[in-house]
């Protein structure tokens, strides 16, 4: 790569790759460091979870039902009318209680685990494809989806936190690794 195509940007961006690899590297570091934090505090990482879960909902519900409004045909209104008017009446049952909002989401998942671990086994079942890696995501899609179902809030939120926890972590490592290479940049 040439200096004039280092110099570019990063994925396009007006900015030369070469600048604020320093600010790439704190971003970095402080991702680690709050996947960290989200493993050794789960009920606040699951309370934290819960309110931006029912905000994304409180804000999705707004926009539907102004969509709804605006809607040309009836019944695209009524559809996004309704579907607002749930969403902001679960935005606000989260917003009022962020455990509980943070354990549904847990549980969600665990549902949305154990329904694809019964595809995953019948299609392994089934299928003479990639039988053997199928039946194995199967059963540890179905073993995670029911231990999450069947147990308590505490674990959904441990399970929050712990997805949190390893987000930022994985985050955090590439965008070390992407800072020492765009200080590499720099020094080229």
């Amino acid at each position: 790569m040439s200096a004039h195509e280092a110099n570019k940007g990063v994925w396009g961006s007006p900015f030369p790759a070469s600048t604020g690899w320093g600010w790439v590297l704190t971003y970095g570091v402080l991702l680690i460091l709050g996947g960290i934090l989200a493993f050794l505090n789960p009920l606040a990482t699951g309370f934290a979870a819960g309110v931006i879960f029912g905000a994304i909902l409180l804000a999705y519900g707004v926009i539907a039902i102004v969509a709804g409004l605006s809607a040309f045909s009836t019944r695209s209104k009524v559809l996004e009318l309704l579907l607002g008017v749930v969403a902001v009446l679960a935005g606000l049952f989260v917003l009022f209680d962020p455990f509980q909002g943070a354990a549904s989401l847990a549980w969600a998942i665990g549902l949305w685990l154990f329904v694809s671990g019964v595809s995953q086994l019948f299609y392994g079942l089934k299928g003479t494809h990639d039988k053997g890696w199928r039946l194995l995501l199967g059963v540890v899609d179905i073993g995670l989806g029911t231990y999450l179902v069947i147990s308590g809030p505490l674990a959904g939120l441990a399970f929050v936190a712990a997805i949190i926890g390893f987000s930022f972590l994985f985050r955090g490592v590439f965008l070390i690794s992407l800072a020492f290479g765009l200080r590499r940049l720099k020094s080229a």
